[in-house]
């Protein structure tokens, strides 16, 4: 007779009998449910909880600091107070900036949020609080999408599930019978998974002809020959290519070398040298630094303790704690379910751009949320009309008096944002001649060094256009321009030289024009 670990007496069987019992057959509900109560097992194993403790503090660290930066740096003030106009989502119309000074001080109630979730202070209001105040945020503008920032928004929902301040922390020391030092494996494989996923769809994202044959990294670094030492390196046309093939290596390979104990120290060395770099030539903000933090999580859950403990001949603590309890025998199926469902969409959510047809780098359906980083090099240039339907009378609509420059620079890019200025333009001008103009815009576009063409129907009357059309957009003119081995470099005044354009019916009655 044995026992198993909670002191019941487990029965010896032959496994010839197990396989000749009905119950047990592959399939069976028996087995069934045996497969789920190894994965639960598998999940509540307790573990060392040092390694997410010090994501806790790291992730708590960055975010503030991240928040700070935006308020000294001005980026607050010149992207949500004064700019009249904000690119919102489709569906979040409502959603807007606070009034006078509300986004200066919501600004720095995400950094207090963050510092409190670093210290483990009032840890479970702190990641709702950050969680709800960075979505918010995050929703005000989509000029200002940043995969990283959708990347915290996610990080920001899930530690309001994790239990992170058990240890070191404010709340351990306020209430010690919370306090210890393991917690479930499911905690880091959640986080691990997180941190994964840009990397590997960003890797699958990288699998087109352009960044395979060197495009739009080699315009990228062609901006960049003013940095000392490499400058001169960076503008060979060999260099881009290379960085291309080397950072499609990178994002597909780095998270199975991360996973192998044998690989692991030499991927994050690869990861640390692959991020800084990234700091350097392209300066993207706090992904970099968030990073090369958040990618500790694939070592061994007591790296932190080992590393301040060495050499001390301290022991590790042991695993006593049994996180497998009652409550999550009953729903153990749905939990699984659940579960698998959020793992699946993040999983096929990112590649829904190859069912849409067309490219997601020209026409951006499918590019927001799926890891689709340093995919395009878009330079446009357009300009809005209106017309009153009554007279027939045309003017020319300067749109960037509405936003601020990096704005305007952006929401070109995209035709959705362009559908979205029209109908604001259309809505302001109803204001003020009592009638809804037409909104015709012209607008051309040069994708990682094509030649100039038309990304909009300039004969399509926008304001007319419904916005969210998940469908086939027949206002948005299709990329037909091949790559070039050469990028095409002619300024943008002289664009309309060089490109043949239709018959714009509604110019037919006046002289006036949309300029780009």
């Amino acid at each position: 007779m044995a026992t198993v670990q909670d002191g019941s007496p487990a029965i010896r069987t032959r496994s010839t009998d197990i396989q000749t019992m009905p119950g047990n057959r592959p399939g069976s509900p028996a087995n069934e449910e045996s497969v789920l109560s190894k994965v639960l097992d598998a999940a509540f194993i307790p573990v060392d909880n040092a390694g997410v403790t010090f994501f806790r503090v790291a992730f708590g660290g960055l975010m503030a600091a991240w928040a700070w930066n935006y308020l000294a740096s001005g980026r607050v003030t010149r992207l949500y107070v004064e700019p009249s106009f904000n690119f919102t989502y489709y569906g979040f119309d409502w959603v807007a900036p606070w009034p006078g000074n509300g986004m200066y001080l919501h600004f720095f109630a995400i950094m207090m949020l963050s510092l409190m979730i670093a210290a483990g202070l009032f840890y479970r209001f702190a990641a709702c609080g950050f969680a709800i105040a960075i979505i918010y945020v995050f929703l005000l503008d989509r000029t200002n999408y940043q995969n990283h920032y959708y990347l915290i928004c996610l990080f920001g929902c899930l530690l309001t599930l994790l239990p992170l301040n058990r240890n070191v922390s404010v709340d351990a020391w306020r209430k010690p019978a919370i306090a210890t030092q393991t917690t479930p494996a499911w905690v880091y494989w959640a986080i691990r998974f997180h941190v994964g996923v840009p990397y590997f769809f960003g890797g699958i994202a990288k699998l087109t002809p352009d960044w395979l044959l060197g495009q739009p990294m080699g315009m990228f670094l062609s901006t960049k020959t003013g940095i000392p030492v490499i400058g001169s390196l960076v503008s060979w046309q060999s260099t881009g290519l290379a960085l291309s093939w080397s950072g499609l290596l990178f994002d597909l390979l780095i998270v199975p070398a991360l996973l192998w104990r044998k690989t692991r120290v030499v991927a994050y060395v690869l990861c640390i040298a692959f991020h800084l770099t990234n700091a350097v030539l392209f300066q993207i903000h706090v992904f970099p630094w968030f990073m090369i933090v958040a990618t500790t999580i694939f070592f061994d859950p007591a790296w932190p303790r080992r590393l301040l403990t060495a050499g001390q001949g301290k022991k590790m603590p042991e695993a006593t704690e049994n996180f497998h309890q009652g409550q999550y025998q009953r729903p153990r199926k749905l939990i699984l379910f659940a579960v698998g469902a959020y793992l699946l969409f993040h999983c096929v959510w990112p590649l829904r751009s190859r069912f849409y047809g067309g490219e997601p780098s020209w026409d951006e359906r499918g590019h927001l949320f799926s890891w689709r980083m340093m995919l395009r090099a878009k330079e446009v240039g357009l300009g809005y009309a209106i017309v009153d339907p009554k007279t027939g009378g045309v003017a020319n609509v300067d749109h960037k008096q509405f936003i601020d420059a990096e704005q305007s620079e952006k929401f070109g890019r995209d035709p959705e944002l362009i559908l979205l200025m029209a109908h604001f333009i259309a809505n302001r001008f109803e204001s003020e001649m009592g009638r809804r103009p037409q909104v015709y815009a012209f607008v051309l576009a040069s994708l990682n060094g094509r030649k100039a063409q038309l990304m909009i129907d300039p004969n399509v009357d926008l304001a007319t256009e419904p916005r969210g059309q998940f469908g086939q957009r027949d206002w948005v003119v299709l990329l037909t321009e091949p790559l070039r081995r050469e990028p095409w470099n002619v300024p943008v005044e002289q664009w309309r030289q060089y490109v043949e354009l239709p018959e714009i019916e509604f110019l037919k009655k006046t002289s006036a024009e949309p300029q780009p």
